[in-house]
């Protein structure tokens, strides 16, 4: 998203082999993400947003636009259209570059999870001044950072988007606390799991704490009866609760039963 100072600077035409793409950026995972569709889209309406990017030693450094910057080289095209900033630090440069791509094609996960644990440790490990630096919930950063202490392999898993989200990485974290080997195990199953058997998996884990993290998983695969309640919520309580979905990464229905759990627990009437 380009800021009101970067709009002040008109776009030139820079020459594709004098652009480099900096460390700094936070797509370093699918980078090809719909390229194909971008190139169509350039060939038939040209770019409708420029790049940005900063300039030293006689080159320009890559700071927001990296498919643009991409789709351009493999069209072979010689210019491409960009506005120069001042030169960035590494950190600024990082927070643009976030900024700008998680509102664009889904960054992915285990990109944002880098960029978060980064600013942490800049910051003396103040969550609350990445969460201002982002623009983001304090919540939300405890969450990425969390995956943070997820193996490896798990936080690939998390990588490929569409095949677990934040929220099952955690749960996976909570079914095997302190056991990397199991963590990946149920990563994998998770994979396998609807949404719903999921969320099932951890619940019957918390009220059987002696049961296996795989017998929850089979369980939470058997055909259970469940009771709804339709609650009328006013435009206030939606805007909230859409609000917790965007920030926390979880559904409405498990926000709703968490919130129905803690007021009942609260009250004694829920163990």
């Amino acid at each position: 998203m380009i800021n009101e100072s970067q709009k002040e600077n008109p776009h030139l035409m820079l020459p594709i082999d004098k652009i480099d793409i900096g460390k700094w950026n936070v797509r370093t995972l699918d980078r090809e993400k719909k390229i194909e569709e971008l190139k169509e889209s350039i060939s038939e309406h040209g770019l409708l947003q420029p790049v940005v990017v900063y300039e030293k030693q006689g080159r320009y450094r890559l700071v927001i636009g990296q498919r643009r910057f991409l789709a351009f080289k493999e069209l072979q095209r010689e210019r491409i259209p960009a506005i120069v900033i001042k030169e960035q630090d590494e950190e600024k440069s990082k927070i643009l570059s976030l900024s700008e791509n998680i509102h664009r094609v889904e960054l992915n996960r285990a990109d944002i999870v880098e960029v978060i644990s980064y600013l942490y440790r800049n910051h003396n490990k103040s969550a609350k001044k990445v969460a201002n630096l982002l623009g983001i919930h304090v919540s939300t950063v405890y969450d990425y950072l969390k995956i943070q202490d997820a193996p490896e392999e798990v936080r690939e898993i998390l990588s490929k988007n569409g095949k677990i989200m934040k929220a099952d990485v955690k749960r996976v974290m909570e079914l095997v606390p302190d056991n990397k080997d199991e963590m990946i195990k149920l990563a994998k199953e998770f994979k396998k799991l609807t949404p719903q058997e999921r969320i099932k998996a951890v619940e019957i884990k918390r009220h059987k704490r002696d049961i296996k993290p795989e017998d929850a998983i089979k369980e939470s695969k058997k055909p259970h009866v469940e009771e709804k309640v339709i609650v009328p919520l006013t435009p206030a309580l939606t805007m909230a609760l859409d609000k917790a979905v965007k920030q926390i990464g979880l559904s409405r229905e498990e926000i709703a039963k968490k919130a129905l759990e803690d007021w009942l627990g609260n009250k004694g009437y829920y163990e």
